[in-house]
């Protein structure tokens, strides 16, 4: 990684962030500006842009939602299309129209919202209404000239023949008194009382006894009426939604050039939070930031011809902490450089483990899917997407990385023996009436479990071995050549030494290999001892830290070997689950029959095992690298290169034909930094900016 400074005329600011935005080799960061110059403040900008990227994501949102792409499986590894800088800038003219459309569909998105909640409205009211359905009278009657009404509810379940009887109780003399149960459940009853108005208020008091509620006033309507006019309100409601709908889906047409818009906004914002890190003058700009050796010459060489403009490249300080990383690695290595990242990018003093990483990645996930067959399928399937789709990106290398791991599992297949389970021998005998046969090239686990199982450990050894070799690497390159001489040396001398011995206990271990593992042990042992406490001070300090520096050393790298038992463990569960489908599907005795039901066992039973354990192979071969790989020599901590580019989801351009007609305008104040600045070679045909 290099450094870099730039000075430009500030008249040509927005076309050279137009050009290194498509270029995409720098990363700017914010310094201390130059004397006399100052940042610009981009901030309301942004926030704009922010707001209009959510309205139109919003749009995008809904208009999946409502109208979903009929997409392939592959639709999703194809590449951005190509495009001409004159094609953007002719798209670019188009956005006011899509941010409109995007509003109207963000309008019709709330008015369905809105009518959803009537229609919520006027079924709660509905539903609320049918206890008083056999009301044939409206609910808000109070009565005749004569008589006083009462319509409205009890809290508790209520007869007639009880309302009655506790009228008959409470007021004996009333000449004349009549009452209903119009519903009743457990939760209310609702009565209709009718009485003379001269006992209107002693039948109210006794009503407000039980707890009554009169009916709330309202228009004179009864409510069958009532409940057939919040029907036909919820119809009504539900008509104009679907109507609505498909306005949206009208407005699907629309799609692409929605898309072209979140592009253009996102580069936009980009754009203004990248000047803002940016110092300028009356009539200068300036910024530095980072740019990979490769694109030094090239990228110099572009603004040189474009512009005016002062470049300077340097190395990067040793003690600038903030330097990014770029992973740089060929098509083996590279397709696991998402897995490093995914726990940490190299730090500064680090070296980039994924070119030794990946051949173990490789071997591991096939040893722990180890099945012929599951690995064609993979392999096969990449291939057709790298061939057929040709993927870019993080995408082409996530391919490649399941494309090299099918590799990896068909020769474990082969080398185990398994293809689809033992389907091959199920077919020979079941089917053809021929002999079973040998299918494994190397070792069956299922019968030769131990020596499997020590060939695990072997394997785990040679790759905790080459993490141990890297770590002392590390340190002959830092100058701590002795150490790393030692530290080093012991760990193999011990480990190594230890192995036959432990061998030993499950097979048998030729005596003379055990001597001499015996006397690697104790060397390594007294190299710990005399070196690994070598931070302290004093003398039974040191001794003290090697002692225990022997017992970390021996109860650390034996669980770390036992670990790699997971390699036996995942393989045999594949195969074994793998041939107890192929069982399953051979019960019947019929051959018809047999065939039938072994392609419908087949199919599933194999799906399924597929799925499981290849998301089983994934997760413990990344816990391989991180666990015990890893923590031998790697600190991470590094930064992500994050360069100013386009960052586009649908388009990629093509060539640069002119310096740019298209930016933003740009306004600045004073903040009051102060710096100096440097100036080196200029643009071919350009005067010095001054």
């Amino acid at each position: 990684m290099k450094k870099i400074e730039l000075l430009a005329m500030l008249g040509e600011s927005k076309d050279i962030i137009d050009y290194l935005q498509r270029k995409g080799t720098v990363q700017v960061e914010k310094c201390d500006a130059p004397e006399s110059m100052y940042y610009t403040d981009t901030d309301s900008s942004v926030s704009q842009l922010e707001r209009l990227l959510q309205t139109a994501e919003n749009a995008r949102e809904t208009i999946s939602f409502y109208s979903p792409e009929k997409k392939k499986l592959t639709d999703s590894f194809l590449p951005r299309k190509e495009v001409e800088l004159s094609d953007f800038y002719e798209e670019s003219e188009k956005t006011d129209v899509a941010m409109a459309k995007c509003r109207e569909i963000i309008d019709i998105k709330k008015e369905i919202a809105d009518k959803k909640a009537d229609i919520i409205r006027e079924q709660t009211a509905r539903e609320a209404l049918i206890p008083w359905e056999r009301l044939d009278i409206p609910p808000n009657t109070t009565g005749t000239r004569h008589t006083e009404v009462f319509v409205g509810s009890l809290p508790d379940e209520c007869t007639q023949e009880a309302l009655k009887a506790g009228f008959a109780e409470a007021l004996p003399d009333l000449t004349a008194l009549d009452c209903e149960v119009v519903s009743s459940s457990n939760t209310q009853s609702i009565i209709v009382v009718i009485c003379l108005k001269k006992d209107s208020r002693r039948v109210y008091d006794y009503l407000r006894s039980l707890n009554f509620v009169r009916a709330s006033g309202g228009d004179n309507e009864n409510i069958k009426a009532a409940m057939e006019r919040h029907g036909k309100n919820i119809e009504a409601l539900s008509s104009d939604i679907d109507g609505d709908e498909e306005k949206i889906r009208e407005l699907s047409s629309y799609r692409e050039d929605i898309d072209f818009l979140i592009d253009f906004l996102t580069i936009r914002k980009d754009k203004y939070e990248a000047f803002k890190k940016m110092s300028l003058s009356r009539n200068v700009f300036y910024f530095e930031g980072y740019i990979p050796e490769r694109y030094c010459e090239k990228t110099v060489k572009g603004l040189e011809e474009r512009f005016t403009v002062a470049v300077t490249i340097s190395d990067v300080p040793e003690d600038d902490e903030n330097e990014p990383v770029l992973l740089k690695n060929n098509d083996f290595a590279a397709p696991v450089e998402e897995i490093t990242e995914m726990y940490a990018l190299p730090g500064k003093h680090d070296i980039d483990p994924n070119a030794i990483m990946a051949f173990f990645y490789y071997c591991f996930f096939g040893m722990m899917f180890s099945d012929a067959g599951y690995g064609l399928i993979m392999f096969l399937a990449t291939l057709f997407i790298l061939l057929k789709c040709k993927p870019e990106g993080q995408k082409r290398k996530t391919v490649m990385m399941y494309m090299y791991c099918g590799i990896s599992t068909m020769f474990w297949g082969i080398m185990f023996g398994s293809f689809f389970g033992d389907i091959i021998n199920i077919v020979r005998y079941d089917f053809i009436g021929l002999p079973k046969i040998r299918l494994y090239a190397w070792l069956d686990p299922q019968e030769q479990l131990m020596t499997t199982m020590l060939w695990c450990f072997l394997f785990g050894v040679v790759h905790l071995f080459v993490g141990v070799g890297i770590k002392g690497y590390m340190e002959w390159r830092d100058g701590q050549r002795f150490w790393a001489v030692c530290d080093t040396l012991s760990v193999y001398l011990a480990v190594g030494g230890a192995l036959p011995l432990c061998a030993g206990m499950i097979i048998d271990v030729p005596s003379d290999i055990k001597t001499v593992g015996k006397y690697c042990a104790i060397a390594g042992v007294i190299i710990i001892v005399l070196t690994a406490g070598r931070e302290s001070k004093s003398f039974f300090g040191k001794i003290g830290s090697g002692l225990y520096a022997v017992y970390n050393t021996i109860s650390g790298y034996l669980s770390d070997i036992l670990s790699y038992a997971r390699l036996l463990a995942l393989g045999l569960v594949t195969g074994i689950i793998g041939s107890v489908v192929n069982m399953m599907g051979a019960l019947p005795t019929n051959k018809v029959a047999k065939a039938i039901v072994l392609a419908v066992v087949f199919v599933f039973g194999h799906t399924v095992n597929f799925g499981i354990n290849v998301i089983g192979a994934y997760v413990h071969t990344n816990r391989l690298q991180y666990v015990e790989f890893f923590s031998k020599f790697y600190n991470g901590g590094g930064k992500k290169f994050t360069p100013l580019k386009a960052n586009s989801k649908t388009f990629k351009f093509k060539e640069e034909i002119s310096n740019g007609q298209y930016g933003f305008g740009i306004g600045y104040r004073r903040s009051g930094v102060s710096g100096t600045s440097q100036r080196t070679r200029f643009g071919k045909g350009r005067r010095p900016c001054r």
